[in-house]
């Protein structure tokens, strides 16, 4: 399969090429080549996850359905828009003396890792393959977090690998839990670990080992998600790192740790009640909701402020999953992608604020609209976005999650006593009633603080000294098309992007 095979080797030859490579210019059309390389390759595997359901190859080291194919989508669109937005923002960081030129291609080369290993992550069979190509993650991006060189990076870097390391450490246990339960109902022990061996026999796994597997991978590979109380590395690193990294950081990294949760989750399902998982999920996004929402209230630092409104999206996402079914499953996918929109968009044009005003704080910027217009234009759409406003396409993810909560609940987590039938309606919708006004209240608390922010950093007279105008440069089209998107899908899902989606969450609802 030679899509299969360029979506591999693309990252990898364009890394490898990046150590030799030292113009610029070459640099950033491997960059590119490579991007349109891997994007047109995943646009092949669809169709083909389209037309068979699922694809094994390469003696089932991957494996290929709609749930993969869907994150792989995400890790092109996003990973294509920061290859564009990289060309302007990187050269004027060496114009600036930001970066020697001879470190550019040092970037280029763990930009590429990066890519390489959440792709490997993604199409990955084995879950221990998968924790491998995580944890490859971490090594790559603690030096992008840290590139600058500066104290405030070297030390949010460190924080990032110290925390990071911590939780791969735990999702390794939940690991090798998962493969001594499968040592004992599979006779190959060499595919102990393959989804495609543990699926059909995830009924005859040891069901107590399970739910201590989930819980220790659900909070180690929650602390890539940077689910609450697991989110400490995030605001510092998604503060330091070159604008590009974040846009990956909290489009598509947070996404392929959240994908391998769901991985797992598929297998527990079929063995543990699904209210275990559920409503672990929906715990955590619960806390995940509630803390960013108060912690955006306060912020002072527009970088932080849309690193706490990451960690508010990939917790309604985990509520989405926590309640399930068609609804809040699909609502779950849905968001993921919306949040890559959103959040990608918003760290590009934080990325050129912080180059025109060189500030990270919120009070003194102002008159964005004057000095930066297209800026201006990405931070608004972004910020109303991530507001989930209508039209754009976030409204649609969160009205479907918080219509399943309400309709549905969370199983197993009533929130009063069980001693008879009439008890149990009312504790169920209690807790509904309960959950869905602490989901609205977060929202509301979180769209005031982060528009009251933003508005104040558009309007206004910008600060003595800062030019007014912005030159249009390759990297605008990326904001572009990713407000065209955000606002397009709101309105029409194309008909492979619906049909993957429909897919993808047939596969996690357990029948």
């Amino acid at each position: 399969m030679i899509a299969l095979v360029v979506v591999v080797v693309a990252p990898l030859l364009a890394g490898g090429l990046s150590l030799v490579v030292h113009r610029s210019a070459w640099l950033h059309r491997i960059n590119l080549a490579s991007m349109g390389a891997l994007v047109t390759a995943e646009v092949v595997i669809t169709q083909i996850v389209l037309r068979t359901g699922s694809v094994t190859a390469l003696d089932q080291l991957v494996y290929l359905d709609a749930l993969s194919t869907f994150i792989l989508f995400i890790i092109g669109v996003v990973g294509l828009a920061c290859s564009l937005y990289m060309r302007s923002y990187m050269d004027e960081q060496v114009a600036r003396g930001m970066i020697a030129p001879g470190r550019l291609n040092l970037f280029f080369f763990l930009f590429h890792m990066f890519l390489l290993a959440m792709v490997v992550a993604t199409i990955a069979n084995s879950v221990g393959v998968q924790w491998v190509a995580i944890e490859a993650t971490t090594l790559a991006t603690t030096f992008l977090i840290a590139f600058w060189r500066r104290r405030e990076s070297l030390e949010a870097g460190w924080k990032y690998l110290i925390l990071c390391s911590v939780g791969i450490s735990l999702a390794l246990f939940g690991v090798v839990l998962l493969y001594y339960s499968s040592l004992h109902v599979l006779s190959d022990a060499g595919q102990g670990l393959n989804v495609t061996e543990l699926l059909p026999v995830a009924d005859r796994l040891n069901p107590q080992v399970l739910k201590l597997a989930f819980i220790f991978i659900l909070v180690g590979y929650g602390t890539k998600v940077g689910l609450v109380p697991m989110h400490s590395w995030l605001p510092d690193a998604y503060t330091e790192a070159p604008a590009p990294v974040v846009a990956m950081l909290a489009g598509v990294l947070e996404v392929v740790a959240a994908y391998a949760i769901l991985r797992v989750r598929m297998i527990v399902d079929h063995a543990v009640p699904f209210a275990f998982a559920g409503g672990l999920l929906a715990l955590l996004g619960v806390a995940s909701l509630v803390t960013a929402a108060f912690f955006i209230l306060i912020q002072h630092n527009y970088k932080r402020l849309f690193a706490y409104s990451s960690i508010e999206h990939m917790g309604i996402a985990m509520i989405g999953f926590g309640v399930g079914g068609p609804l809040g499953t699909f609502g779950g996918l849905f968001h993921l992608l919306n949040h890559a929109l959103a959040k990608s968009m918003a760290f590009f044009a934080s990325g050129n604020i912080h180059r025109r005003f060189h500030t990270v704080e919120i009070g003194k910027v102002q008159g964005v609209a004057m000095a930066q217009p297209w800026t201006a234009m990405a931070l608004m759409i972004s910020g109303l976005a991530l507001s989930a406003l209508p039209p754009f396409s976030a409204f649609a993810s969160e009205l479907q999650i918080v219509t399943a909560l309400a309709s549905q609940g969370v199983p197993g987590m009533e929130l009063a006593g069980t001693t008879g039938m009439v008890t149990v309606a009312l504790s169920d919708q209690f807790s509904r009633i309960a959950l869905v006004s602490v989901f609205l209240v977060s929202a509301v608390l979180s769209f005031g603080g982060l528009l009251y922010r933003i508005t104040g950093m558009v309007w206004g007279i910008p600060p003595e000294g800062i030019v007014r105008g912005e030159i249009w440069t390759l990297g605008h089209l990326p904001i572009i098309l990713l407000a065209g998107a955000l606002v397009g899908l709101s309105m029409f899902l194309p008909q492979p992007l619906q049909q993957l989606l429909i897919q993808a969450t047939t596969i996690l609802v357990v029948q």
